[in-house]
């Protein structure tokens, strides 16, 4: 496969008319996925997860600057890994001990360079699977109302338990949705979110959208986004990201006319073959 090829696809897209920034915050150690090795550090077709996701955003040359935000211990690795796959546009900053801390450190590592014109877009660093178009969506919103989110419609009903386990009230979940990752700011407005943001939120918050509209008075626009959002918290999520990882690779084989050679570089990435992974690791 040329380079040539390689190229071309990555550089369908088109620019944007203000700055857009990237902030992905991966310091925690996810608990839930049950293993002594972080998720975003897993190797996903021999390559670490959190690299896809950065990737994913690092392709769009209309994304000025991706922030990383890692655990203090991890930078030097995380630094590394980047170097090795020519992420130039990428900034490593340590997290925190809470998710908004982290996310807040991510925030003020832009201050040097971003205008008042900017859109932070604030994104999980294990939701590998980052849309072009959907993205786009949300920093449109975001700029033109002040913040934005993706949402899905709820597809379980949403239950409360008493303090006796029983069940307590049941939430009618055409009023609800669920929150989703991209979600995008002006970078004014999410400084100064954090700016006032009380100790209670820092420590127990989840929802960064909330944070906007409590402490700035913004409206938030949300908008409605694809089932391929989904984030990786179980150890079984992975199998589900390798199968869509190879369907998309399969699917520009046939796109760009390489059908031929389709069944050749797949058994390639299969085997482990780390020099196709590499190659190809900036289509994904």
């Amino acid at each position: 496969m040329s380079s040539d090829f390689i190229l071309r696809t990555t550089s369908i897209s088109h620019q944007m008319d203000f700055p857009v920034y990237v902030v992905l915050p991966g310091s925690g150690v996810g608990l839930r996925f049950g293993s002594p090795t972080p998720k975003q550090y897993t190797c996903v077709l021999n390559k670490p997860l959190f690299l896809y996701t950065v990737q994913a955003f690092h392709r769009f040359p209309w994304v000025h600057t991706v922030v990383v935000v890692v655990s203090p211990d991890d930078i030097f690795w995380v630094k590394e890994q980047l170097k090795k796959n020519n992420l130039t546009r990428v900034r490593v900053v340590a997290g925190a001990e809470t998710r908004h801390r982290s996310i807040y450190n991510g925030v003020k590592a832009l201050r040097d360079v971003y205008t008042g014109d900017a859109v932070v877009l604030i994104h999980d660093i294990v939701r590998v699977l980052a849309e072009e178009s959907v993205i786009k969506d949300v920093a449109l919103a975001a700029k033109q109302h002040g913040a934005a989110g993706i949402t899905r419609p709820l597809t379980s009903t949403v239950i409360a338990r008493d303090s006796d386990g029983f069940l307590s009230e049941s939430l009618d979940r055409t009023k609800y949705l669920a929150s989703e990752m991209p979600q995008g700011f002006q970078l004014d407005i999410i400084n100064t979110a954090y700016e006032k943001a009380s100790e209670y939120d820092f420590e127990f918050g989840t929802e960064c959208l909330h944070l906007a509209s409590k402490y700035t008075g913004t409206r938030v626009r949300l908008v409605e986004g694809p089932d391929s959002l989904w984030k990786i918290t179980y150890r079984k999520d992975l199998f589900a990201a390798e199968g869509i990882l190879r369907e998309n690779l399969s699917s520009i084989f046939i796109e760009e006319g390489f059908t031929n050679q389709r069944e050749n570089i797949m058994s390639s990435i299969a085997e482990g073959n780390l020099k196709v992974i590499q190659q190809l690791s900036p289509l994904l």
